[in-house]
């Protein structure tokens, strides 16, 4: 063989050497077992981490709810220190809630509508100066009119009452002596009970007197601090209607930062349909109850009942409770009339009767429509459960909550069933025995 084989030859070895060195490294690299550089590196399992967490977590929330339960006196007295620091926050958030329907109205319908004013910024100020305008003056207008009137008719009635009581004796014995023959009355039995009433009455009224002037006091310093406190409500609700858009902005952002995207849409859509089923309530049940009341107080001003505001104001308060407002009023105002008037207390009833029909079969239907779409039955549920636990307020809050409560099952179940791939059909006649 020649030399110039041998060179050839020797040629291609070399750069077959070179090439696989340049690839490699060295010719015998890939020959020589590499350690793995991730073998010695801690690496978390995923999953006993998560477990971990939650295990720390709820050992944490454990201890924390044993220190509430076993120290629970401080506890609620911390709740209750913490909602009165708030408590301004809160009820500008309710003022909020209430009257940004009304600055929306004014928004789209006034001032971008028909006044065309193409400032954002001017538009947004003038719908809310105008919204507080309104209701502040029609605050007033019940301070200044109807307030005095149902302060002077309950001063009379306490003025009044030791006649009332006389009166209340001298027909009792009328009784006795048109009918001593009448066995199913106890007339000394009622004689005691109302000669009894009247120094529990006194002695109430001479306690009462003598602790006016601590009692003028205390009222005194809550009066200044609850008019502070209503300040301090007033400007964080004007804040938040002008900057609510900002405040949802940053709420979205903390809700999807925090829960899975369709977890999120869920929430947002039940926070939305709540909010509009509280405020459809709130605000048509408020129109519906004011008309109710203007109806009662002309109405006895015509038939020329007795103490027409204060009974009036009292219809109308108690008619924000569904279906048992209205009778509630009657009972207190039926009270007072037959007290005054016994023979006006039949006409009266048979005032409240219609009153009550109008607002049910009308009025009611027309102003709220279908805003908590709760059947009758879970409407009288709500409303002695709300009593029950919560008093006035209760009955008054529990249909809206009841409506939520309703439609947030209505969503989990709606969800079951579609997992389920089921329908259920509704009856073709829900009427039909």
């Amino acid at each position: 063989m020649d030399n110039s084989s041998n060179d050839t030859y020797s040629t291609q070895n070399n750069e077959d050497i070179k090439s696989s060195t340049s690839s490699t490294g060295s010719p015998d690299d890939k020959y020589r077992i590499k350690p793995d550089i991730n073998k010695n590196r801690f690496r978390a399992n995923s999953r006993y981490f998560t477990i971990m967490v939650y295990c720390l977590a709820f050992v944490f929330f454990s201890i924390l709810i044993f220190k509430f339960i076993g120290n629970m006196n401080t506890t609620l007295s911390f709740i209750s220190s913490a909602i009165n620091t708030i408590s301004p926050f809160i009820v500008g958030a309710f003022i909020a809630f209430v009257l940004y329907p009304a600055v929306k109205f004014f928004y789209r319908k006034i001032f971008t509508g028909r006044l065309n004013i193409k400032s954002q910024k001017a538009a947004k100020m003038l719908s809310v100066l105008c919204t507080y305008i309104i209701t502040l003056g029609i605050i007033t207008i019940l301070l200044v009119f109807i307030v005095p009137q149902v302060y002077s008719s309950l001063s009379e009635i306490a003025n009044r009452l030791p006649v009332w009581y006389n009166n209340a004796l001298d027909f009792i014995k009328n009784l006795e002596q048109r009918y001593p023959d009448v066995t199913f009355l106890d007339y000394d039995y009622i004689n005691n009970k109302i000669e009894s009433a009247l120094p529990l009455i006194t002695n109430y009224i001479t306690g009462m007197m003598s602790s006016l002037l601590p009692v003028i006091f205390t009222t005194s310093m809550a009066i200044v601090k609850g008019l502070v406190n209503f300040i301090i409500s007033i400007m964080v609700s004007v804040y938040m209607i002008s900057d609510h858009k900002n405040l949802f902005y940053h709420g979205k952002r903390l809700l999807y930062s925090i829960v899975p995207v369709k977890t999120a849409d869920t929430a947002r859509n039940i926070a939305r349909e709540s909010a509009n089923i509280f405020s459809g309530f709130i605000i048509g049940k408020a129109i519906d109850s004011l008309i109710i009341g203007i109806i009662c107080f002309f109405a006895m001003l015509i038939f020329k009942f007795p103490y027409a505001m204060l009974i009036s104001v009292i219809v109308g308060i108690t008619n924000m409770i569904p279906y048992f407002g209205p009778y509630i009023g009657g009972i207190i105002g039926g009270i007072i009339i037959l007290i005054v008037n016994p023979i006006q207390v039949v006409f009266f009833a048979i005032l409240i009767l219609v009153l009550q029909q109008f607002d049910g079969l009308f009025l009611g239907p027309k102003i709220l429509g279908e805003s908590t779409g709760l059947r009758p039955l879970w409407v009288i549920f709500a409303i002695t459960v709300g009593g029950s636990l919560c008093g006035v307020l209760g009955m008054f809050l529990g249909v809206p909550v009841v409506a939520v409560i309703g439609y947030i099952l209505n969503i989990i179940v709606d969800h079951f069933l579609k997992k389920k791939d089921v329908t259920v059909t509704p009856y073709d006649s829900p009427d039909e025995m």
